[in-house]
C-alpha cells in the first residue's frame, strides 16, 4: 500500500495524467488515462520526523524506482471509474469531488465523481446521476475536506519558498481512504506533504450529500 511512502519530505518524479474533457452529461465511464510512474527521487528540505530516525529503505523506497499504483481520471461532469487491485488507486487534483468505492457484478470499483465548481448545472447532474446509480454498500469521502486551511498553510510555510498545495485522493486495496498533499517542486517533480486517513461516508449519508442543492 503506497500510503506508507506518502510522508512529508518524500520527493517524486511524476508527470500527472491530464484531465479527460468531454461532454458533461453525468454518465459513469471507465478510466482511459494510463498510469504515470510515480518515481522516488529522494528527500527534500523539509522531512517528516519519522524519516529522520529511519532509513527510507525500510519503507520500501528505492532511488529512481516507481511506486506502483493505478491512476483514476478526473473527468469533469462525469464519474470515472477503475477496478481496484492489484494496486492502490490514486486520483486528483481535488477541490470538492467525492471519491467512492463500490461493488458492481462482483467487481470492486473506485470512482471519481467529477464535479465542476464553475459549472453548477454539470455539478448537479453528475452528483444526482451517481447518487441514484450507486449500489447499496457504496462508501466515499471528500479528500479536499480532510485538511484545514491552517494545516496546509503550516506545511507550505515550512519550505524556504512556500509552495501551493494540491490535494489527491487515495483508495487502498484494503478499502481505506486517504487524502494526500502534493506540492509542485519544478518540472515534473513533486514534494509530498503527507497523507491523512479519512473515515468513510456511508451510503445513505453520501446519497443525501450529493442530492443536496448547493
Amino acid at each position: 500500500m503506497i500510503e506508507k511512502y506518502l510522508k512529508l519530505g518524500v520527493r517524486f518524479r511524476w508527470n500527472k495524467p491530464r484531465n479527460v474533457d468531454g461532454p458533461r452529461d453525468g454518465s459513469i465511464v471507465d478510466g482511459v488515462r494510463n498510469t504515470s510512474p510515480l518515481t522516488y527521487i529522494g528527500l527534500g528540505e523539509v522531512v517528516d520526523p519519522v524519516l529522520m530516525s529511519t532509513h527510507v529503505n525500510t519503507l520500501g523506497l528505492r532511488m529512481n524506482v516507481p511506486v506502483q499504483h493505478k491512476w483514476l481520471d478526473y473527468t469533469p461532469g462525469k464519474t470515472a471509474r477503475v477496478p481496484i487491485g492489484p494496486y492502490d488507486v490514486f486520483t486528483g487534483f481535488m477541490s470538492g469531488c467525492i471519491i467512492a468505492r463500490w461493488y458492481d457484478r462482483g467487481v470492486n470499483y473506485v470512482g471519481h465523481v467529477g464535479t465542476v465548481e464553475s459549472d453548477p448545472a454539470a455539478n448537479r447532474l453528475v452528483k444526482r446521476t451517481f447518487a441514484f446509480a450507486m449500489p447499496r454498500g457504496t462508501t466515499g469521502f471528500n479528500p479536499a475536506l480532510a485538511w484545514t486551511y491552517n494545516e496546509l498553510s503550516q506545511i507550505s510555510q515550512q519550505f524556504q519558498t512556500p509552495k501551493i498545495p494540491n490535494i489527491c485522493g487515495l483508495v487502498t486495496t484494503q478499502g481505506d481512504f486517504y487524502s494526500v498533499v502534493m506540492f509542485s517542486d519544478g518540472a515534473n517533480e513533486w514534494y509530498c506533504g503527507g497523507a491523512k486517513r479519512v473515515p468513510p461516508i456511508t451510503h445513505d449519508t453520501l446519497k443525501l450529500q450529493m442530492l443536496r442543492v448547493d
